[in-house]
């Protein structure tokens, strides 16, 4: 599982826990938990299930795609580790 970490310029709580649950929703092989959103953060562990190499840059890739479909709030930094 890859570590992401979003800053915003501030989202509400439950805001952007159902945008992170949407996101696990759209992309049905994305593997999401420990979620924490606060202040302007978001962050959350992230995988393909059945994918032993996921990469950062696959997570990010989805990331960015969402993003664009689903701009609840404007983003100051993605970083997927």
């Amino acid at each position: 599982m890859c570590k992401v970490s979003i800053d915003t310029n501030g989202v509400n709580q439950d805001e952007g826990k159902a945008w992170v649950d949407e996101l696990g929703n759209i992309y049905a092989d994305m593997e999401i938990d420990n979620v924490s959103v606060s202040g302007n953060k978001i962050s959350f562990s992230a995988g393909f299930s059945g994918m032993d190499d996921t990469q950062p840059d696959d997570i990010k890739m989805r990331l960015d795609e969402y993003l664009t479909m689903n701009e609840a709030f404007q983003t100051k930094s993605i970083n997927v580790s």
